[in-house]
């Protein structure tokens, strides 16, 4: 979809010039078979991923699951390693269908790459996802009731590559028709677009609005 490709075209974008210190960073591999180690990549064909602390995403706890068909990789230098093998499938079924929820601590960032670091509750089964192609979403974006306020946000977050001023009385308005947590959500996620709009620095990724991962 169209809103999909936008963003991630504006966020690639934000890559390429980002300039956060490199971080070495160990991810553990839990219940993994798949003993395979990621080869050294050279700095002088690539610099590898760079890690930017997610400040944001992860107060917002473990909202996040992932897809049965989603990819995880083990460090967040394998993303960029053609010989290095992600966790087993079957290993990624078993979260998905055991409804395991993870928090985002990460980016990692390429030249054209853009994954997350997640980890879930007992810090046990964590790895690291593409963001933007619906590896993980956020949980509360499955709510019916919510659906007219997300169909709404996107249009509004697709406005600024159509050459429109973004209006955000759409989505207010659905959020009015809202009650209790759902409201709260609904509330919550028009400000973070806010926020995205007004962000000017070189790592829009982490202001992305919470509600729209996987979207």
């Amino acid at each position: 979809m169209k809103h999909k490709y936008f963003r991630t075209v504006l966020c690639s974008a934000a890559i390429l010039f980002s300039f956060t210190p490199l971080t070495t960073l160990t991810v553990t591999k839990a219940e993994s078979t798949d003993t395979a180690k990621p080869t050294a990549v050279s700095p002088t064909t690539d610099p590898g991923m760079i890690v930017t602390p997610a400040k944001r995403f992860s107060k917002e706890g473990y909202v996040f699951k992932l897809a049965r068909n989603a990819i995880v990789y083990h460090e967040v230098n394998d993303v960029i390693n053609d010989t290095s093998k992600p966790f087993d499938k079957s290993w990624v079924k078993k979260m998905a269908d055991k409804n395991i929820k993870f928090k985002i601590t990460e980016f990692g960032t390429g030249r054209v790459e853009l994954v997350a670091h997640i980890v879930d509750q007992s810090g046990k089964n964590q790895g690291w996802v593409t963001f933007f192609n619906g590896d993980l979403y956020n949980i509360y974006a499955k709510r019916k009731a919510l659906q007219p306020l997300i169909k709404a946000e996107l249009k509004v977050m697709d406005s600024q590559f159509e050459g429109k001023k973004p209006s955000l009385i759409q989505t207010k308005n659905e959020a009015k028709k809202l009650h209790g947590q759902n409201k709260k959500i609904a509330n919550k996620s028009i400000k973070e677009i806010k926020d995205w709009f007004a962000y000017k620095g070189d790592l829009a990724y982490t202001q992305y609005p919470s509600l729209l991962v996987g979207k």
